[in-house]
């Protein structure tokens, strides 16, 4: 009965305070995928506080970290990071709300206050179809950026593999301006690439201008 009563008093929080709630759930997921050692590279050991400084800094998007990204995970490693910056660059509210609309659920009003809260909307209309056209957008900036990315990678990587997972990681962490790096040196082995630092550049405005923007002048610009 404890543990229901508990459940209960949650439920009545503020929005604000469960916004709170769910970033801080999401930082301690985080933390979690990334203490596994199947993501570290061989004989790598994370300290709890540089795990939580790591998942801090992923789920904020702030690009700052304590241990060498390159160093540290594998390239297994490098895709659970790099979903890990989707929670910041994406939201938490979009994704929950989508996992809870491929559930077959229904957002209710209280779920509904908290993507406007989350998402600094006026109104509550058409909240859940935005985030979902949110993804969709998000999900297409990073694709077209990591197959441009890594083709072109193909003349600074000797694999496929390689160039893949370096354009794929390239591409969402700039979609989502987390800022993170697996080349071990950010953007310095492109210090003379212009096309490069383009690619990058018009991902990082996509991101930076933010995604409800984008469907918004999609949606004015249609008839």
């Amino acid at each position: 009965m404890k543990f229901f009563s508990k459940i209960f008093k949650v439920t009545q929080l503020s929005t604000i305070r469960l916004i709170v709630l769910f970033y801080v759930f999401a930082v301690i997921f985080s933390m979690a995928l990334l203490s596994i050692p199947f993501f570290h590279r061989e004989g790598v050991e994370l300290s709890f506080i540089d795990l939580l400084f790591t998942a801090v800094s992923a789920v904020s998007v702030t690009g700052l970290t304590v241990v060498p990204t390159a160093e540290t995970f594998n390239s297994a490693g490098s895709i659970a990071l790099a979903v890990v910056l989707q929670f910041g660059g994406i939201g938490i509210m979009t994704l929950g709300t989508l996992i809870w609309v491929l559930l077959g659920k229904k957002i209710g009003i209280r779920g509904r206050a908290l993507i406007q809260i989350d998402q600094n909307r006026a109104t509550l209309g058409g909240l859940v179809g935005l985030l979902i056209t949110v993804f969709k957008i998000v999900l297409l900036i990073e694709l077209i950026g990591t197959v441009i990315l890594s083709i072109y990678f193909l003349q600074y990587f000797d694999t496929w593999p390689e160039a893949l997972l370096q354009g794929f990681f390239g591409a969402v962490s700039a979609t989502t301006n987390a800022g993170f790096d697996i080349t071990g040196s950010s953007l310095e082995p492109f210090a003379n690439d212009y096309f490069v630092q383009f690619v990058n550049m018009l991902l990082l405005i996509l991101g930076a201008i933010g995604f409800p923007v984008l469907v918004q002048g999609k949606t004015r610009n249609q008839p």
